[in-house]
Parts: C-alpha cells; sequence; structure tokens
C-alpha cells in the first residue's frame, strides 16, 4: 500500500484533483491522500463500521473539510462524479485461501479479505462501469497479492482500453498493484 500511496501523491501534486479510494476501510489512504494534498477524497465502502473508523480517522487528522466519506457498493454512491485519480484495494483473497485462526490475517472481517472464487470479483465489478468516471488524464491503481496480480493486470487490460497497464512490486519484492495511466501519464 506504501508504494501505491507513493505514486498517487506524486500524480497529484499540487492539483486540487478529484480522488476516488474504493473500499476505504479504516480510511488510511483516503485520509493520507486528503493530509498531504489539496485533492479532494471520496471514499466509499460497504461497511458502516469501517466507515465509523474511517470518519474517526479524517478528524484526528483534520482532514473532513476534503475526505468524505460514502456508504455503500464500491463506487456506486458516487458513480455520477468523474474522477482523475481512483485507487482500490478491495478483497483480493480467493475464497478457498482465506485463512483460518490463528492465522492473524483472520481476525479481519471475511467481508474484507474474501475475493471470490478466483479473488477478482469485486475488481471485476469495479472495473465494468470505472472507465465512465474517469477523467480525461486518469490514473487508476488497484492493489491485490501476488497471486491474483496477473489476472487484474489481464482484466484491467480488457476494461480500460487506451490504457497503459503495468505491474508494481512492494517493499518485499513481490507483485502488488496495477498501474492503469493513459499513455502520457
Amino acid at each position: 500500500t506504501e508504494h501505491l500511496v507513493d505514486e498517487a501523491l506524486a500524480f497529484i501534486g499540487d492539483a486540487a484533483a478529484a480522488v476516488l479510494d474504493v473500499g476505504t476501510g479504516s480510511g488510511a489512504i483516503a485520509c493520507t491522500i486528503a493530509a498531504r494534498t489539496n485533492a479532494r477524497v471520496d471514499a466509499t465502502d460497504i461497511s458502516i463500521a469501517a466507515l465509523e473508523v474511517a470518519t474517526t480517522n479524517a478528524l484526528r487528522l483534520e482532514v473532513t473539510d476534503r475526505c468524505r466519506f460514502h456508504h455503500g457498493d464500491l463506487a456506486e454512491p458516487v458513480k455520477h462524479a468523474s474522477f482523475d485519480l481512483v485507487l482500490a484495494n478491495l478483497p483480493y483473497i480467493p475464497t478457498r485461501d482465506v485463512p483460518e485462526r490463528p492465522n492473524p490475517i483472520a481476525f479481519e472481517p471475511r467481508v474484507a479479505l474474501d475475493g471470490g472464487a478466483d479473488g477478482l470479483v469485486y475488481y471485476r465489478r469495479l472495473l465494468a462501469d470505472l472507465s465512465a468516471m474517469l477523467n480525461a488524464r486518469a490514473l487508476v491503481l488497484l492493489e491485490a497479492a501476488p497471486p491474483t496480480i496477473g489476472g487484474l493486470s489481464e482484466l484491467a487490460r480488457s476494461s480500460l482500453q487506451g490504457f497503459a497497464i503495468s505491474v508494481h512490486r512492494d517493499y518485499a519484492g513481490l507483485d502488488r498493484y496495477v498501474r492503469a495511466g493513459r499513455p502520457e501519464n
């Protein structure tokens, strides 16, 4: 996530960009971007409990004037808006691989982990409608795990026509996120 956020911050620079964080969870990505840029950030999540945590974090970081949270499925709550940057860290673990306790990851809510049979069910749904929400020079950053990153890359390639698609690594050298940008970005 750190590299994804660093790339987002570099892309935004000093611009008053419109940013969408899909599946915000605790709001870490949304709040960081709002705190470190002039961007206006919309963030969505299906979990009311997660949005309460995100709102608390935005209050603590004093970014509520530029960071708005919306309850709903994927980008549905903001489907009529357009964005310069879209980030998503959606559930990407295939159902069969969701860990069981005592694995520490298993203490996360299952809705935050289970990405369906191939780990891409939510990304597939998001990407089906996303291009209509993107401004001309938009950038899309999608986080996943090494076992699902190839499928996510292919999904982005087929869904975002005219975008250059690349896969980027995390600090451990593992393929971690897909970058989809216009060739000039």
